[in-house]
This record gives structure tokens, C-alpha cells and sequence, in this order.
């Protein structure tokens, strides 16, 4: 089955915006597609079990459907794909430095969108564990030392990022909702699927 452009970016809105109840009339927009386009993208996500709905009132309402495992793999490859401006791709593959320390890394904030005109790299590290904060912490000094873009790092470990999330920590759930996924896909997804059971 292929998966469209359009149908991928509806897949990974529904996942990570997952606090707004979204329908084909306030999608449309996001996917910048006809409120016809968008019905008949999200029947046919639904009709492959990828997507499911509940009905209120005379509306529709689409999630991932998370509990179908080819729904889930599809959504980490989605969720793998770039297509980032090769300044961005240059920082990513930079950070791949820290993924023997990290269960995941989280590029987000302004360099998604300005490249270059960015004020600094925000980064989000989730800690295989809490001795290795000072090992990256020293790595992300060196890196600032050598870059006019600094590294901004924001440190979590597993737990406190699945807990802000439930909490509905509201920059938290901004990250999710727009950041690149550089390593740890697989426990995005993870969390995320977990705090929307």
C-alpha cells in the first residue's frame, strides 16, 4: 500500500498532536487540502486500519490507530523521514554523537524552520540513564566552545518525559508536536502511545 505525502503528515499530526480531537474540516488546513480531499484521505487510512474514528454528533473524529502494529511501524518510519534543509540534516547527523548515551534525541524549535537565521539548536536528550548527564553535558560544552550555534539541551529521562506528557506540560507537548526525531524513534512512539491509552 502507499502511503502519500499528505496521508503521512496527517498520520504524524494525528499521533503527536494527540491532545486536539481532530476531524477533515479542521485538518484540511494543516494538510492544505479541500474539506473533500481530507474525508476521503482519512476514510481510506481508516478503511486500511491504520486510522479509527468515534463518532459526536454530526462530526468525525480520526486517531492512530494504536493498536494495529503496522500502524505503529509505519508511524516510526514516518517519523524517520527528513526532509530538512541541509543545514538542518548537518546537525542531526552531529548528534548522532550522543546516541550511545541517549534513549532518544529530539531536534526542535526554531532551527526546523530558519536554518541558519536560528538563534541556537534546541535539543531534547532522554538519559539511558542519570550518570551519563554529566558525560553529554561535557560533550555539548566542547561542541558550544567550537560553534556559533549553541546547543540549548533539555534533559529527561524516560519517566519524567512520559510524566510531563501526561501532565500536559504545555512545551513539552509543543516538542512533540513539531520536533525531529534523531535517534530512539521506537521510544517516541512508545511514549506517546502510552500517555494517550
Amino acid at each position: 500500500m502507499e502511503i502519500t505525502k499528505r496521508a503521512k503528515n496527517a498520520i504524524k499530526i494525528l499521533f503527536t498532536d494527540y491532545l486536539v480531537d481532530y476531524n477533515a474540516h479542521n485538518l484540511k488546513d494543516k494538510l492544505e487540502i479541500s474539506n473533500v480531499g481530507t474525508i476521503k484521505l482519512l476514510k481510506r487510512l481508516e478503511e486500511k486500519n491504520i486510522l479509527k474514528s468515534k463518532k459526536m454528533g454530526n462530526a468525525t473524529f480520526y486517531k492512530v490507530n494504536t493498536k494495529n502494529d503496522y500502524a505503529i511501524k509505519l508511524l516510526e518510519l514516518i517519523l524517520m523521514e527528513n526532509d530538512y534543509s541541509n543545514y538542518v540534516k548537518g546537525w542531526i547527523l552531529d548528534l548522532g554523537i550522543f546516541s550511545n548515551m541517549t534513549k532518544s534525541i529530539l531536534l526542535f524549535g526554531s532551527v526546523l524552520k530558519k536554518g541558519k537565521k536560528a538563534g541556537d539548536i534546541d535539543v531534547g536528550f532522554i538519559l539511558k540513564n542519570s550518570a551519563n548527564y554529566k558525560k553529554i553535558q561535557k560533550k555539548v560544552n566542547d561542541i558550544n566552545k567550537n560553534n556559533r550555534m549553541k546547543i540549548h539541551p533539555l534533559y529527561m529521562t524516560e519517566k519524567n518525559f512520559e510524566d510531563k506528557l501526561k501532565n500536559k506540560d504545555k512545551p513539552i507537548i509543543e516538542i512533540v508536536s513539531s520536533c525531529a526525531v534523531i535517534h530512539g524513534v521506537e521510544l517516541f512512539v512508545k511514549v506517546i502511545k502510552n500517555v494517550q491509552i
